[in-house]
């Protein structure tokens, strides 16, 4: 498979969108490629999340358009991690001694001589 050439003054938008210079060397075209429309920007196609972009791709496989600063994906899991961290700092883990009086508890003292 090819690789697809990439303008420079498209590298840095798509950079701006949050892919890495690595995801560079998959667009190959075909399953991964990019077009750039001005006054939009440029938008990926990415069906399958090969590259390092972690917003939203529609079922056609294309993201937004850079210019439309899409945070969707970013904003739902930012959001879930707060509550997640907020969730776990109401319940504290049990320590490894905690852990281990439990098993004993209910599986009984092993010998390590097995």
């Amino acid at each position: 498979m090819g690789k697809m050439e990439i303008d420079e003054k498209h590298k840095a938008l798509l950079l701006k969108m949050g892919l890495r210079e690595e995801d560079f060397d998959l667009f190959d075209g075909t399953y991964v490629r990019y077009e750039y429309a001005e006054g939009k920007g440029v938008r990926i196609y990415d069906p399958y999340y090969a590259t390092s972009y972690n917003e939203y791709i529609d079922v056609d496989g294309w993201s937004s358009w850079s210019s439309e600063n899409d945070t969707f994906m970013s904003d739902i899991l930012r959001d879930a991690r707060k509550e997640m961290q907020r969730r776990e700092s109401m319940s504290p883990k049990p320590g490894k001694e905690e852990i281990s009086e439990a098993l004993k508890k209910k599986f009984g003292e092993t010998s390590d001589d097995s």
